[in-house]
């Protein structure tokens, strides 16, 4: 028996401190809920669930992002479907104009209205927007430029190009501009007399009298006349449907159509990437190019000839992020959907279609039928986009549960094995604490044998 040094205590206080560090260290865990409160817990643990951590995090957010998308999709549909309707009404009107039951007034009634139809269709295209981003302007389609030519003015206006487009130039040549329909005729020289435009009978008494009713129908008809030596008459648009007849008052008949744009695609140009299947429709000015695979590109030509150089660019269009990683978005392309992108205006802002004569009508139905098909591309391709991203947070919120379910086997405290331990722990605490008092009471055992000499 030793009284400098009591090791039996020490031993016992050794080991008390030991189960008051294990007993805190379940507290902490019971307390906090958290089966890794420090690194010194489980480093690689930790490590792994900060990761983890970092990738729920993001996961929500995408989901969000989503959630945000089609909010975007849901405003560009609601302002596309009233453009519809727009245009159906449009339609409806071109085919009660192509009706000959009509009298010119009539007619003009019904254009009336459409002017004021065309008006907003371009006013929901320029301010239909969501947190302040244009959506049908053009601002959020595909970048698609054209670079400049003689006198640095384009020599075409980029209107529209598909997704499925591969980035690059491309170049064609304007072999022929589209033309406007022109005819140019006397007047008559001897009084009262009868001419007739575009089907429209007009009685004149006099020289005044026939330039006053001739250029009030050339207005209603979207026309322009011009006198002097004789009368001559234009069409203010281009294009093979543009037509004028005139039948003067010796009964002579003059006619004129105008005539499309006529280009040629460069495929095999080191400096043009159109393929040798690309082939092009021109309505006027209006150009629309095709390929296999949903290539498409739109543009609208100036009055002049020679090559057109095109540069289409992977940017432009917006991106919604859904995923917790980089380069993991939606592109979403919001073409431009206005009339001139429509084909019922040209850049210069003249309509394109007029029903105040039976043969305007019916080119109006047609041009009609071409922007509602036009505009319901646009809604496919965006109801496509909402689809895709109605999948997308369903697989990102299943990502998020499974992963969070990952994480919290690592970090999350089994309540019931933590009460088991710290029962345990409560219990040797006790028995610890119970010998080191036990053990403390030896050097009286020995103050007793040395009182006993």
């Amino acid at each position: 028996m030793k009284i400098n040094h009591n090791i039996t205590a020490q031993i016992a206080n050794v080991n008390l401190k030991k189960d008051e560090r294990k007993i805190g260290s379940v507290l902490q865990k019971l307390s906090s809920g958290y089966k890794i409160t420090k690194a010194s817990d489980d480093s690689a643990g930790l490590a792994i669930s900060n990761k983890m951590r970092t990738q729920i995090r993001a996961l929500e957010q995408s989901s969000r992002n989503a959630e945000d998308g089609r909010s975007i999709i849901e405003t560009a549909d609601a302002a596309l479907g009233e453009v519809t309707n727009i245009l159906q009404r449009i339609r409806e009107l071109s085919v009660q104009a192509a009706n000959d039951t009509y009298t010119i007034d009539d007619r003009v009634a019904a254009q009336d209205e459409i002017d004021q139809l065309l008006d907003e269709v371009d006013r929901i295209s320029s301010t239909t927007e969501f947190n302040g981003k244009k959506l049908l302007d053009g601002s959020s389609s595909r970048a698609f430029v054209c670079e400049d030519g003689t006198n640095n003015l384009p020599p075409a206006r980029p209107i529209s190009v598909s997704m499925e487009v591969p980035a690059g130039d491309y170049k064609f040549k304007i072999d022929a501009q589209a033309t406007q329909a022109s005819v140019t005729f006397n007047l008559p020289t001897n009084y009262p007399a009868e001419i007739m435009v575009n089907d429209v009978t007009l009685n004149v008494t006099s020289a005044q009298d026939a330039q006053t009713k001739i250029l009030e129908t050339c207005d209603k008809m979207n026309m322009k006349c011009q006198f002097g030596a004789q009368c001559k008459i234009t069409t203010n648009t281009y294009g093979s449907d543009q037509k004028i007849s005139v039948v003067d008052s010796t009964g002579t008949k003059h006619q004129s159509e105008g005539r499309d744009a006529k280009i040629t695609l460069y495929t095999t140009s080191t400096d043009s990437k159109f393929e040798s299947t690309a082939k092009y429709t021109a309505h006027g000015n209006s150009v629309v190019i095709r390929d296999n695979g949903g290539f498409e590109m739109r543009v609208e030509l100036a009055n002049t000839t020679g090559d057109v150089n095109l540069h289409v660019y992977n940017a432009g269009y917006m991106d919604i992020q859904i995923g917790a990683n980089e380069h993991q978005s939606l592109s979403m392309n919001f073409e431009e959907v206005s009339c001139n992108s429509l084909g019922l205006r040209d850049s210069a802002g003249t309509d394109t279609i007029n029903v105040c004569t039976r043969k305007g009508a019916d080119n109006s139905i047609l041009k009609l039928d071409d922007a509602i098909k036009i505009t319901s591309a646009a809604r496919a391709e965006l109801g496509a986009y909402q689809n895709r991203l109605e999948s997308t947070k369903s697989s990102l919120d299943v990502s998020s549960y499974n992963m969070t379910n990952a994480m919290s086997r690592i970090m999350d405290t089994d309540m019931a094995d933590a009460m088991t331990e710290y029962t345990q722990l409560n219990v040797l605490q006790q028995a610890a604490t119970s010998m080191l008092s036990q053990a403390n009471s030896k050097p009286e055992q020995i103050m007793s044998i040395l009182q006993g000499m």
